[in-house]
């Protein structure tokens, strides 16, 4: 369980970083080194990551609850899941999480 925890925990300090805007320019650099992908793409990349709408990347990696449903739903109707269609919390176990201090 500290392996887990010590990884959730590590997580979160990522998409912290990620969300940071003081690391900004940082965080664009490791994209183009990365891709290789020019600063303009991605800075474009970023700002489609970080859009609060559609919240790609975690704040602290949290699970979206709501989100996971919308997948599940989705294999559903592609036949990926046959009915009944699992809850999303039977995929999920929050305790990492909290003892990781993500909210």
């Amino acid at each position: 369980m500290p392996a887990v925890i010590g990884f959730v925990a590590a997580l979160a300090d990522a998409c912290r970083f990620i969300h940071d805007p003081a690391r900004r320019a940082e965080v664009t650099k490791a994209i183009v080194d990365l891709t290789g992908v020019s600063d303009e793409i991605a800075r474009a990349i970023l700002a489609l990551y970080l859009d609060p709408d559609r919240g790609v990347v975690p704040k602290q990696a949290e699970i979206d609850l709501s989100g996971l449903a919308q997948v599940i739903a989705f294999m559903g109707e592609g036949g990926t899941i046959k009915p009944p269609l699992p809850s999303p919390e039977s995929f999920v176990d929050l305790k990492y999480l909290r003892a990781a201090g993500v909210k």
